[in-house]
């Protein structure tokens, strides 16, 4: 039986976020004052995903396995530590690219779309790499109640539409069985409020057909 991952999933939802403000970032046309706005409204949040991931893993992952796997966490808080900065740079960017005039908004639009191409390279190594290292310790020295208890510290410290923005990176970023299993396991600890907002949040985001097969096999 497969074991329970803390990792993959959201690790999926930041990707797809990344892969898509990537393409908008790319193709927008500074020069346009609505398409610049267009772009940099949807990359603030964006980068403010990014960093909750990271201080989320500081809080609630890295103190439970640093007395485990000590060298380790000290290695993925100094890639933490290079995340804040390529953060802070890409911040700066956009901030740029908001006070620019007409004259300056295009070069202030290639100097953003570097700084996140820096950021999103270095964050996507990131995520493999704890993939690779982080994951597999995490099945070596808890087993799944202790794995399932940390999701939902890290759930409850979460406000609603926090954690409804993250479900609908999810919609985005996950397959099929994916889904199944996060929304099945969702079905039964949910309060019916909050699993109707789930119901619309999927059709919202996915197509009729694959949101329709979703629900049915979830059970919703």
């Amino acid at each position: 039986m497969p074991r329970f991952d803390l990792f993959t999933s959201i690790h999926k939802s930041l990707r797809a976020m990344i892969y898509e403000v990537g393409g908008s970032l790319q193709t927008a046309d500074f020069a346009d004052e609505q398409d610049a706005r267009r772009v940099l409204d949807d990359l603030e949040p964006v980068l403010g995903h990014l960093q909750e991931h990271h201080d989320i893993e500081e809080e609630f992952v890295f103190p439970e396995a640093r007395p485990f796997e000590p060298q380790l966490i000290e290695h993925l808080q100094a890639q933490h530590q290079e995340v804040e900065r390529l953060l802070g740079a890409a911040r700066e960017a956009l901030d740029v690219s908001r006070r620019a005039d007409a004259g300056a908004a295009m070069d202030a639009g290639v100097g953003l779309n570097r700084r996140f191409n820096e950021l999103a390279a270095f964050y996507l190594e990131h995520l493999a790499h704890e993939e690779a290292t982080l994951l597999p310790a995490t099945w070596k020295h808890f087993d799944d109640a202790r794995l399932m208890a940390i999701q939902g510290s890290i759930m409850a410290s979460m406000p609603p539409g926090q954690l409804l923005e993250s479900l609908e990176w999810m919609f985005k970023g996950l397959n099929r069985a994916e889904l199944v299993g996060i929304l099945g396991g969702a079905k039964a600890s949910v309060p019916p409020p909050a699993l109707e907002a789930i119901r619309a949040l999927g059709a919202a985001t996915m197509a009729p057909e694959a949101w329709e097969l979703v629900r049915e096999q979830a059970g919703l």
